[in-house]
């Protein structure tokens, strides 16, 4: 049998099992509010403000604390069965030193584990070795377009801090990315407190320390100076990659990024705006004409242009008109599309469910370089942003996968 179909095998065995019910029951859960950023979780019981869908064994429909433990225990037990969990063997830490020649060199117990979390996903969406790490963690630090608070309180456990640290751009208030780094840097060297039953004592013990981040960390992440934060105070640390938003944001829309009969066969990506929220053809860098070699579009070949962080619409604009005065491969009658909020619902259902409308809601706007922003703003003059978006030139933009 192949291992994958062993894998199959052993989760319909699983499946029989109350706990492996737990899991698929307390994964797949319906949404609920919570406040916004900046919390932390709460030290009560998650059944006082999750629920799921309501079932015959659980006519209320909330989470008890003996779901968070069958779904903890569900998660070690796949583990154990499938095999022992690869995060240890992925470490990264300094070589050892003789204490006697450099005692400063002390090596931190504590770990932190740097971990893509892709588009938009959910529990379900992750591998199991991150599974086990959520169900195991002392601190969760996660992205405003990543993994949800929800989500990560169904999993971790009841002592676990979470803390939103998302930066947004367009004037949003949100965190620096100094002051992640000195939150991941204090959560890692102060030690948690844990009580021994048996001898009435309290000691402390090394954190495991998450830092979630939507797509992935080294894409525009900007994990480098997490990293090094890490590395300057000898703290062992792992990362796990994840699908970029520049690949998954465009597919998710409906819009492959080469296609053979379109002979679009290379595609190139681009941050529309820089760490210091500069955006080319605004006017905020010395160099905006185009003796940029490294803005040449058309001297790259490519045939597909991917954008990221471009959702305010006069940096769409100014993008635009700038593709447009570069020369004769990119002009007016182009084809783009913006895809904003992209893997979220596909359309909007109005119920009377208040959960359905906190839902993040796909939108995709097609048209061309000349007239897509005056198609976003015909729709609603006072939009100023379609952010967060994925800005997509090319051919292949007239093609839509998700509809017939």
């Amino acid at each position: 049998m192949s291992s994958l179909g062993s894998v199959a095998l052993l989760l319909i065995m699983l499946s029989l099992s109350d706990g492996a019910a737990a899991l698929l029951s307390l994964v797949g859960a319906r949404r609920s509010r919570f406040p916004a950023a900046f919390h932390h979780y709460p030290s009560s019981s998650l059944s006082t403000f999750l629920q799921i869908s309501s079932n015959d064994d659980n006519p209320s429909g909330t989470i008890t604390s003996s779901d968070e433990s069958s779904l903890r225990e569900t998660i070690e037990r796949l583990v154990s069965l499938i095999g022992p969990s690869s995060a240890d063997d992925n470490i990264v830490k300094p070589p050892p030193s003789d204490p006697a020649t450099n005692p400063k060199h002390v090596l931190h117990p504590s770990i932190v584990h740097i971990i893509g979390t892709g588009l938009t996903p959910n529990l379900l969406s992750l591998p199991l070795t991150t599974l086990h790490l959520l169900s195991k963690a002392d601190a969760v630090l996660y992205d405003s377009l990543g993994l949800s608070h929800e989500d990560i309180c169904k999993i971790v456990p009841k002592n676990c801090e979470v803390i939103c640290v998302g930066k947004r751009g367009d004037s949003q208030k949100s965190w620096k990315q100094s002051d992640i780094d000195d939150l991941i840097l204090q959560m890692a060297m102060t030690q948690t407190k844990s009580s021994s039953v048996s001898t009435d004592s309290t000691t402390t013990k090394p954190k495991t320390i998450l830092r979630l981040k939507g797509g992935d960390p080294f894409l525009f992440g900007r994990a480098r100076t997490e990293i090094d934060t890490l590395k300057s105070n000898n703290i062992p640390y792992t990362y796990t990659p994840a699908i970029s938003s520049c690949i998954a944001g465009p597919h998710l829309g409906g819009i492959p990024l080469t296609d053979p009969t379109l002979n679009c066969q290379s595609f190139g990506v681009w941050s529309g705006t820089d760490a210091f929220g500069r955006s080319r053809g605004l006017g905020n860098y010395d160099d905006d004409d185009a003796s940029d070699d490294s803005r040449d579009w058309e001297g790259l070949g490519v045939d597909t242009l991917v954008f990221l962080m471009i959702g305010r619409l006069d940096k769409l604009e100014a993008l635009c008109n700038l593709l447009i005065s570069r020369g004769d491969k990119w002009d007016g009658s182009t084809f783009c599309a913006v895809i904003q909020n992209a893997g979220g619902k596909r359309s909007m259902q109005v119920t009377d469910d208040s959960q359905d409308k906190s839902k993040k809601i796909q939108r995709v706007w097609r048209g061309t370089l000349g007239s897509i922003v005056p198609l976003i703003r015909k729709e609603d003059e006072t939009r100023t942003s379609v952010s967060p978006a994925v800005f997509i030139v090319g051919a292949t933009c007239q093609l839509d996968f998700l509809s017939y």
